[in-house]
């Protein structure tokens, strides 16, 4: 009897251990096998394994004179240790318990303590046999962080592997020592324990697919401040619960796979003193040093205000770092450059706080905008915490809606939870129901964080107990539609066929019931409330996610049918941000006065892949527009004009739409470079009937864009093609209205500019969020290249420019287009030989079909007159198995377009250096293409001689086939010349239009940028090919010429080059000048001639501010 009462005792406490995560303390392990031995008990082999000590005292295990002591010792000492187990579980997973000490003892201040911070680690518990199978050794990494970095050089335990108790543990018991004085410790020190696995290379019966893998994987992570709140030094036994990487999720509507939740606890002692160790926060330092930037020498102003002139503080080097330190007291008539300074705090210990809180409290105070930087991961102090939390309280409910998703965010980066910000979003909830709402649904999504779930269940419960009854009860109905909608998408995706439309109907009639007892607020908008389904306008759709169509019957009378799409299966948190950025973009626009009509529709994540998306009213896909033109349409020009014709049927009406499609167009351009959306293909981009153009679905973004082959499918900037151009131009030929466009682009990207830190700190605090196309810092560093930071707003405008042209005249866009109205026609195979790989041949040729190249040169260069004058090269390419050489004759931009896309084709790769394009000054064109014949031969012998993927690949081979145009040619020096190669002087056609033109001046510069030219007029009728020439009068020699391109078969060219650049000119000396400036029509068969011009006196221009005007074309003389 005694030994089943013993046996059932220890299969008690085992129970009682497995309750509470199989976490089996030493004490306890000791007391079982002292109660085996009381009672004679057999001990079992897995005792036998993992226990190694205390086998000293088996020679009293029997024949003591008192048979009952040593059992009533064993059962006395085994009751302590499951007491102990229970209190100090209690401690560790309980904040009350840890609030009332035992008893009350002495403190010492933490700046006073000089021993080094150390800590045991005991063993990990709760392990699964999948893991003893699959792992051979554990080990583990300890860093101390602050501010998101290391505070001391990361730590390896020793490499251990799994014991048997009552469970599977690993087991160190290692004493791990940092070589930090706690008194250095700031007091946000963390201390990061990552789990690593070795993989069991012998076990080949495992089915788990990591085992492929060679390296250590991360199997868990936990993180612990070394203060708590109360600001005492942790102390004693903590168990500490692994957040795993597969850590299981209940997601609303569904079954858990698995019944039991994995929980891996690991068990640290730290030191346990006969005292506390407290922080104390010291006070500022007294010092008022200010200085101003102008009493520094020159060469250290300038240093220094280059510094402060960064969007963030993204790519400060150390040297940066520490020069801003040094002059932090030079700053203050800079109020936006704290963050830059604080980032640059060398230390952040007890000694060094005094200083930096002085900073902080005689800093003048930040915008709120401004200050949210100061809740990113790189400010981890609380004061400054504070301090930015105390500023941002000024922003209106508006802005703080607009802004809510980092806010959100940015709580993982409290230390405790008990702090500012907490405290400022709970009572601004409390204060308005708007973001009362918003908070509830982005808390609820952030519950499925692996690594911050408990603490955001911890805020949201919080939130409810404060909120109100009705209030809580108004969130439950919501999320409880939005489980109900959550099971019906889900069924209708997992069936097919006809199917679909019967789990679709039945899933719907359901949610009509709950509609019977309830009229809800939309999670979407919780100022439309919804009183039952429209169950016969409910569909779904045919994508790949087969998302919902929800059709809800408004419960205001005046109000209109609601309509959104439901998804699950899809993470639509990345669509939230995109559109964020968007909306944040627009409300810029708008507040410098310039509305772009932008379309601007809600998305809303409502859990682990599901949520819901605001359905915007009479509005197509392009590829429903384009595919009505068959499945080619995608290649006209006119499908959108006729669909907006069609809609808009009065001339009034269809000049409105057009005008709201240039101005939604442009802000669509700039929103989707900016923010480097792809994917973007004819079924991702819509158009309403009033002319509105939106994006949607921005699954790919900053830049990581989608691969056909080895191609990335979105190849230009952005979406521009000729169908859209023909709705802007109002017809095939380039209009003013077209320049309109330009303008709208640049204007709207220039201002986007002047707020790129802001867009940098958004992004910037969505670092921890998880998204996987947002994770690191050289994402954020796309937006920032995209956003030109050190450029003038001119050479941003060209910038832009440019890329307007580039996106025109990408047949890769339209290509995309035409694979994607295939592929939803559900065609097989795509065609071949649609998409030329050069522009210039048209077949793709490969080293199989025409033979390997031995050797491949420029040869020399020649001097083509058709269509125009330019420079042609003649290669020499002699391959394998040839006696004689061929030659080839390629452009300047042929060589050009080579180039790039090998950059496209090889990404990763050292490609050969091009010749620069740009040419400055005035132009000796012969001594420029002898400058590039030498270049372009040092880049193909570069090329040829680079690795065979590269050399070799079919791009190179299609350049160096012989084209029709290359046979044509007899011999290298058969090219038909002109009697006189020497233009004559341009004779004077009819004068008319108009000159758009941007004049400024910095750096003893005179920069002239062309940025339109309208209305121009020719004798004959025919479009010509404008130039404009400037020179600085006066001027005998002609030194002061410059040219802009040529721009073809147009009354009405956009230029935005910065060509005219005048250097070394002081102002003095300009204002005694006059620019001369001639528009010319480039002729190649016969005399260029003159379309009009206009003399400007310098001394009539402010030079030290940008002035941009229009100027009428006259007939005035010219050189």
């Amino acid at each position: 009897n005694q030994h089943k009462a013993v046996d059932h005792v220890i299969k008690t406490v085992r129970k009682i251990c497995s309750t509470l995560d199989c976490v089996e303390t030493p004490a306890i392990t000791e007391s079982v096998k002292k109660l085996r031995r009381a009672v004679n008990l057999p001990r079992t082999k897995n005792a036998e394994v993992s226990l190694k000590c205390g086998d000293d005292n088996s020679k009293s295990s029997s024949g003591s004179l008192q048979p009952e002591n040593p059992l009533k010792v064993s059962i006395d000492q085994l009751t302590r240790a499951v007491e102990a187990l229970l209190q100090l579980h209690t401690n560790s997973y309980s904040s009350s318990a840890a609030i009332s000490p035992e008893e009350s003892k002495s403190t010492k201040e933490a700046w006073t303590a000089t021993e080094h911070l150390q800590f045991t680690v005991f063993a990990a518990h709760g392990i699964s046999s999948a893991w003893v199978s699959n792992y051979e050794k554990y080990y583990l990494i300890c860093s101390l962080t602050h501010n998101g970095k290391d505070l001391f050089k990361p730590i390896q335990s020793k490499k251990v592997g799994t014991y048997k108790n009552f469970f599977y543990l690993i087991k160190w018991d290692e004493l791990i020592i940092f070589p930090i004085q706690i008194s250095q410790l700031p007091l946000e020190s963390v201390l990061c324990l990552t789990l690593f696995g070795i993989l069991n290379q012998s076990s080949g019966s495992s089915p788990d697919s990591n085992k492929q893998r060679k390296g250590p994987e991360i199997l868990g992570q936990v993180s612990l401040p070394l203060f708590d709140f109360r600001r005492l030094l942790t102390c004693g036994t903590k168990l500490l619960q692994l957040w795993t990487s597969s850590h299981p999720h209940h997601v609303s509507g569904t079954a858990s796979k698995k019944g039991n939740v994995e929980r891996i606890v690991l068990q640290i002692d730290f030191p346990s003193h006969a005292f506390d160790i407290e922080y104390k926060i010291p006070q500022a330092a007294k010092t008022t040093l200010h200085h101003s930037v102008e009493t520094l020498e020159k060469p250290l102003r300038e240093r220094l205000l280059a510094i402060l002139s960064k969007d963030s503080t993204i790519g400060l080097s150390k040297e940066d770092k520490k020069f801003l330190w040094e002059k932090r007291h030079h700053c203050h008539s800079h109020p936006n450059s704290l963050p830059k300074i604080l980032v640059s705090a060398p230390h952040w210990d007890w000694a060094s706080l005094p200083e930096i809180y002085s900073l902080l409290q005689q800093w003048p105070p930040l915008s709120p905008l401004a200050a949210l930087e100061l809740l990113d991961s790189k400010f981890a102090d609380q004061e400054v915490r504070n301090t930015a939390v105390n500023w941002i309280e000024t922003l209106s409910d508006d802005e703080l809606t607009d802004f809510l998703p980092q806010f959100v965010q940015a709580l993982k980066y409290e230390t405790y939870l008990d702090s500012a910000l907490v405290k400022f979003l709970l009572a601004r909830a409390l204060g308005s129901i708007r973001i009362a709402h918003y908070l509830y649904w982005l808390l609820k999504d952030t519950l499925y964080d692996t690594k911050f779930g408990v603490r955001y269940e911890q805020i949201l419960g919080a939130f409810l107990s404060v909120c109100g009854k009705r209030l809580r009860e108004e969130l439950e109905k919501q999320t409880r539609l939005v489980q109900l909608f959550g099971m019906v998408a889900e069924r209708v995706k997992q069936t097919s066929g006809s199917a679909r439309q019967v789990a679709l109907q039945n899933g719907m009639e359901r949610v009509q019931l709950f509609f019977l007892k309830n009229k809800c607020r939309l999670p979407l908008n919780p100022s439309l409330v919804a009183k039952e389904l429209n169950i016969k306008a409910c569909s779904f759709f045919s994508s790949n996610a087969v998302p919902l169509k929800v059709a809800l019957i408004n419960a205001d009378p005046l109000g209109e049918e609601i309509n959104v799409m439901f998804k699950v299966g899809e993470d639509l948190r990345q669509d939230m941000l995109a559109l964020q950025m968007i909306k944040i973009m627009d409300k810029i626009w708008l507040q410098e006065g310039l509305d772009l009509r932008m379309v601007i529709f809600k998305c809303l994540s409502t859990g682990k892949d599901r949520g819901m998306v605001e359905l915007v009213p009479a509005s197509d896909t392009l590829r429903k527009i384009q595919v009505e033109y068959g499945v080619t349409g995608s290649f006209k020009d006119k499908p959108l004009a006729e669909w907006l014709r069609k809609y808009n049927p009065t001339e009034e009406e269809y000049e409105k739409a057009s005008e709201n499609f240039i101005y939604s167009c442009a802000g669509c351009c700039v929103a989707t470079y900016v923010l480097g959306i792809c994917d973007r293909h004819n079924d991702n981009i819509m158009l309403r009937n009033t002319g509105h153009m939106f994006h949607i679905d921005f699954g790919k973004f900053l830049g990581h864009a989608q691969m056909f082959g080895s191609f990335k499918r979105d190849r230009a900037p952005f979406v521009l093609t000729s169908d859209m151009a023909y709705v802007i131009n109002g017809g095939e030929k380039p209009t003013i209205r077209f320049q309109l466009f330009v303008d709208l682009c640049c204007q709207a990207y220039n201002l986007i500019r002047k707020h790129a830190s802001l867009f940098l700190n958004l992004l910037s605090l969505m670092l921890s969020s998880g998204l996987p196309e947002l994770s690191g810092v050289q994402d954020l560093k796309y937006v920032q290249d995209a956003l030109q930071p050190q450029t003038t707003d001119a050479e941003a405008t060209i910038f832009f420019t440019r890329l307007i042209e580039s996106s025109l005249g990408s047949v890769a866009t339209k290509f995309n287009f035409f694979i994607h109205n295939l592929a939803q026609l559900r065609f097989s195979g795509l065609p071949s030989n649609d998409e030329p790989i050069l522009s210039f041949s048209a077949k793709t040729y490969s080293l199989k079909q025409d033979g390997r190249i031995k050797q491949a040169s420029v040869f020399t260069y020649q001097k083509r007159y058709n269509p125009d004058k330019h420079y042609i090269y003649v290669v020499r390419v002699l391959r394998e198995g040839q006696v004689e050489p061929t030659f080839v004759f390629r452009t300047f931009d042929e060589f050009q377009e080579l180039h790039n896309k090998l950059g496209i084709l090889f990404p990763l790769w050292k490609l050969p250096g091009f010749p620069n394009k740009m040419v400055l000054g005035r132009t000796h064109i012969k001594d420029v293409a002898a400058r590039r014949k030498v270049e372009l031969n040092s880049y193909i012998q570069s090329l040829m001689n680079s690795s065979p993927e590269v050399a070799e690949c079919d791009l190179v081979y299609t350049f160096f086939h012989p084209l029709l145009r290359d046979d044509k040619v007899e011999g290298i020096d058969g090219i038909a010349r002109p009697a006189d190669p020497s233009p004559s002087s341009p004779t004077s056609g009819k004068v008319g239009g108009e000159v758009k033109l941007s004049i400024s001046y910095r750096n003893s510069t005179l920069f002239i940028m062309v940025m339109h030219i309208k209305d121009l007029v020719t004798e004959d009728g025919a479009d010509p090919n404008p130039y404009v020439k400037t020179y600085l009068l006066p001027d005998t020699h002609k030194t002061s010429k410059r040219k802009t391109k040529i721009s073809r078969k147009t009354r009405n060219p956009t230029f935005n080059e910065m060509a005219l650049v005048y250097s070394g000119y002081s102002m003095e000396t300009l204002k005694q000048r006059e620019l001369q400036l001639s528009v010319l029509s480039a002729e190649s068969l016969r005399e260029n001639f003159f379309l009009g011009g206009i003399t400007l006196p310098l001394k009539e221009f402010n030079l030290s501010k940008e002035t941009v005007n229009w100027y009428r074309l006259t007939a005035v003389p010219y050189l």
